[in-house]
Formats: C-alpha cells, sequence, structure tokens
C-alpha cells in the first residue's frame, strides 16, 4: 500500500536544488580560446615566433614561401613566443604552404618558462590552411603527428629525467582512428 506524501515532502530540498543548477550550468559552459591577434609569419625555419600578447591561448603562424621550414619553439624561454617574456600559449592555428613544413616543441614539458615534470601538458595543432600538411615534432627529431588541411592533433607532453634536457620531453600525439 502506498502512502500519500505530504506537502513538505513533496518541496524540493534546497541543497538538492543548488546542486543541481551548479551541474546543469556547468555542463553547459564553452571552452574559449583568446586567438593571438598578429600571425607569427614564417618565411624561413625559425626559433621564434614573437606575437603572443597577454591572454592568448592561440598562437597563429603562417608558413609562406613555398619551401620546407621548421619552427622550433624552445618552451623553456621566456621570450620564444614573447619579447615581454609573455608564455607561449599551448594551441597553436597553422596555415602550412609546403607538404614538410614543421613546428617543433622543444622543451615542450616546460610552462611559463618553468619546468612541470611531475604533470603532462597538453598542446593543440589545427591546420586551417587548404592544400598542405604540417610536422609537429619533439626535441627527438621524429615526426610525432602529421597535420593535414583541416585537422585537429593533440599532444600530451611527458617529460623522464631532466627536463632541461631536451630529448627527455616527448610528445604522444592523438591519431585519427581508422575504421
Amino acid at each position: 500500500m502506498m502512502r500519500k506524501s505530504s506537502a513538505a515532502e513533496r518541496r524540493l530540498n534546497p541543497i538538492v536544488v543548488l546542486l543541481l543548477s551548479c551541474c546543469w550550468r556547468s555542463s553547459l559552459a564553452q571552452r574559449a580560446f583568446k586567438i593571438s591577434s598578429t600571425a607569427c609569419t614564417i618565411s624561413a625555419s625559425a626559433t621564434q615566433c614573437q606575437v603572443a600578447a597577454s591572454g592568448d591561448a592561440t598562437l597563429q603562424v603562417s608558413f609562406t614561401g613555398g619551401a620546407a621550414k621548421t619552427l622550433t619553439l624552445d618552451m623553456s624561454s621566456a621570450t620564444t613566443c614573447s619579447a615581454s617574456s609573455i608564455a607561449c600559449p599551448q594551441v597553436f592555428m597553422v596555415t602550412s604552404d609546403h607538404i614538410e613544413n614543421v613546428v617543433t616543441l622543444s622543451k615542450c614539458s616546460y610552462y611559463k618558462a618553468a619546468a612541470y615534470d611531475s604533470h603532462l601538458l597538453t598542446y593543440t595543432f589545427m591546420n586551417i590552411g587548404t592544400q598542405f600538411p604540417f610536422t609537429v615534432q619533439d626535441d627527438a627529431g621524429h615526426g610525432r603527428a602529421v597535420v593535414p588541411p583541416g585537422a585537429i592533433r593533440e599532444c600530451f607532453c611527458h617529460c623522464t629525467g631532466t627536463c632541461s634536457t631536451g630529448t627527455n620531453n616527448r610528445l604522444y600525439c592523438v591519431h585519427a582512428s581508422q575504421r
């Protein structure tokens, strides 16, 4: 036999309502990444891309000139992405103009010029070009990911040993699964 619930029992507990409203709102949140207002133009191989501004979460990189080039960013250096010591963003929007273009992250376990040897750092690479892929490398010099036009690759950096030794920093990249 079912008993009738009283009006007090049918009212929602205020704590439950608060928890549900918090959870509901957080599930609607979007991740937003501020894009650098200036693109870093790479017409020859380079080791700096000093266009990042305070608050930038995405660095625009544009390879130009139609020849193979490498952009090597030393993440342990405070001036790699900005002359005023602003940290390198961890998202890269790249336009490639040659099939052999490379973005190399050196000492990828560094953030804001400090070693994060007890953390995994993530990096996202997006090819916004229309014709040519580019390759993502770490200090080992191996291609860890190829990013074709219209694709995104996410990479995790892990350091074993002394992180100031470049080859101890390795990128592990997520690739599209084959079906």
